[in-house]
């Protein structure tokens, strides 16, 4: 059975029935003119998303360990710690009235002396005497005797297998190298020369 209803008005303004299945929207003159809104079928649109295109990142370094954003979590590393020299003129320097000479170092972080790293200039025929070293972390002798060793041998920048394995130490304390020369300078115009440097590891 059809079903009628009012579907739009005339140009004289009448109501014009019709058989729909929906809602009718526009003018008649007689014949249908206008646009059917009804039950048709709701067509789901399918939006297909389009692909991110996002720049790929390379890994972060080892080095670069973070806790946090901005937050670099604890690590080790090795840096120098020049030792500085109590006399001499200029200091450092032996001569006919400085026969010893100790070198130091104040911690500020802590750290583990390994390897030491001696400069020596020499002049002067008698100026001969080797460097006799005694190593000391705070008050402990780093050593397997109390005796000196010669710093020149195992300081050399081209020696191999020297590296030291001392004692680590906590920021305020002394690393202090006490040298005394095997052979004293006997003429005034005659010096030794020397500089003193460990490297060793830092915690960060």
């Amino acid at each position: 059975m059809a079903h009628f209803e009012v579907v739009g008005v005339d140009s004289m303004g009448n109501e014009i029935y019709g058989e729909v299945m929906g809602d009718m929207a526009g003018e008649f003159d007689g014949d249908m003119d206008g646009e059917i809104m009804g039950a048709a079928a709701r067509r789901r649109a399918i939006m297909k998303a389009a692909p991110q295109r996002m720049m790929k990142l390379k890994p972060k370094p080892g080095w670069r360990a973070q806790l946090a954003p901005g937050v670099i979590q604890p690590d080790e590393g090795m840096v120098p710690l020049p030792l500085v020299p109590n006399a001499g003129s200029p200091a450092g320097t032996f001569s006919t009235t400085v026969s010893q000479i100790t070198w130091s170092g104040q911690l500020q972080k802590p750290y583990r002396a390994e390897r030491l790293l001696v400069s020596v200039v020499r002049l002067g025929t008698d100026a001969v005497g080797r460097m006799m070293t005694q190593f000391f972390v705070g008050t402990d002798l780093q050593g397997a005797e109390i005796a000196g060793w010669d710093a020149e041998l195992i300081g050399q920048a081209g020696a191999f297998g020297t590296r030291l394995t001392a004692k680590a130490a906590e920021p305020g304390v002394q690393i202090r190298l006490v040298v005394n020369l095997s052979n004293l300078l006997t003429i005034t115009t005659s010096s030794i020369f020397a500089t003193f440097m460990f490297l060793g590891r830092v915690v960060h």
